[in-house]
């Protein structure tokens, strides 16, 4: 296993160093940038991401009411607010409850960093830079070009060994005796007039390091929290080019296409109103708006004649009148009511006749000649036909 520290090298954040440390002891370190972290952290399972602790605003709070969001956010900056140089829209807010400790940072700076990690295959620790020491009183970590302080009430600060002066000077009117700190050396030659009274540790970064490891409290502390994305779960699954494709089309398919359909029946249900409407209008053009189209169709067609449906199976008629087919046929009218063919005829001759009545004798009818007459030429008058509909 193999865990990594994270210390930016300079105030625009860009810069870092990557101690590593193996199970067996082993160290490494690395200037990187912070664009290519993911590059410099192959082979690392746990990275803490040490924030310098200027970035910070910090208070001590004890939450005796227990209250959480953004009550205890309103509740802690109200006790502060003179110390605030930003909107509090601007700042992301952290509250741990062991440490009884509030702390803020710039919204963006933050998530300028989380997101860069939040990628990564990696547990992820981050945390301000001076967790390293804390230990429950004034302690200060020098090297030849830092410095990490920590307070008793668990807030701290740091920066640039070329603004201690400045900053000492803000401590005495607080009066807070710079010489009172506890002074861990990264090294014995470093020389300073500050701390003329304190005896000196040396604690290499190294030391720092595997002593933190070592007190298994960071997750308590630990401001980070994953957010899950595209870029996470392809790191995670460790997918291929094709594979990341196929997983980001699929999960577009499922996120869109409840989109689709809902467009699809809001769709259809518009087309369906807009032809009820036009229906409507055709039956009553003054007609403005549907609310139950039951209702209001029954409405709109009470006061319509009923009409007759005339079976299909009437239409048998038009089988005798192809039967009836001659030129001494001149009309034919079909009575469905009363099931009846009444041909008028003129100049038929008494053979076709006679050659009709045995055509109709197979069909099941009755012919009524009577009305015929005898003239010089033929027969003329009214032929008639009657069949039982099936």
């Amino acid at each position: 296993m193999l865990n990594s520290f994270i210390h930016f090298q300079d105030s625009q954040l860009e810069s870092v160093k990557i101690y590593s440390y193996n199970d067996e002891g082993k160290n490494s370190l690395e200037i990187a940038k912070l664009t290519n972290i993911s590059d410099s952290l192959k082979g690392t399972s746990k990275v803490f991401v040490m924030i310098p602790s200027q970035l910070f605003g910090f208070v001590e709070y004890e939450n005796k009411a227990g209250h959480k969001g953004e009550v205890l956010k309103a509740n802690v900056f109200t006790q502060v607010e003179e110390q605030l140089i930003s909107d509090v829209s601007s700042l992301k807010f952290f509250y741990n409850p062991d440490l009884k400790l509030a702390s803020w940072i710039d919204l963006d700076i933050f998530h300028s960093i989380s997101n860069t990690f939040n990628e990564l295959d990696l547990e992820i620790v981050i945390l301000p830079e001076h967790f390293l020491i804390l230990q429950n009183q004034n302690i200060i970590y020098l090297d030849d070009n830092i410095f990490i302080l920590a307070f008793a009430d668990n807030s701290g600060f740091g920066g640039s060994t070329e603004i201690l002066h400045e900053y000492s000077a803000t401590l005495d009117i607080n009066a807070i005796d710079l010489n009172s700190f506890q002074l861990l050396q990264e090294k014995q030659s470093i020389k300073t007039n500050f701390f003329k009274e304190s005896q000196p540790e040396t604690r290499s970064l190294l030391n720092l390091h595997t002593d933190f490891l070592n007190l298994k409290q960071f997750n308590s502390m630990n401001l980070f929290s994953r957010k899950i994305s595209f870029k996470f779960l392809k790191s995670k699954l460790k997918l291929s080019f094709i594979e990341s494709f196929a997983l980001a089309a699929s999960i577009s398919i499922i996120l869109i296409a409840p989109l689709l359909i809902n467009s699809s029946l809001n769709f259809s249900i518009t087309s369906y109103e807009d032809n009820t409407i036009q229906i409507f209008k055709q039956l009553n053009p003054s007609f403005k708006r549907l609310i139950k189209p039951k209702d209001q169709i029954d409405d709109l067609t009470r006061d319509i004649p009923f009409q007759p449906i005339v079976s299909s199976q009437n239409l048998e008629a038009l089988g005798y009148i192809e039967q009836l087919a001659d030129e001494s046929i001149e009309s034919i009218t079909i009575d469905l009511i009363e099931s009846t063919v009444s041909a008028k005829v003129s100049n038929l001759p008494a053979y076709k006749l006679t050659f009709f009545k045995e055509l109709m004798k197979a069909e099941s009818v009755e012919i009524n000649a009577e009305n015929l007459r005898q003239g010089p030429e033929g027969l003329f008058g009214n032929l008639i036909i009657s069949y039982d509909p099936k």
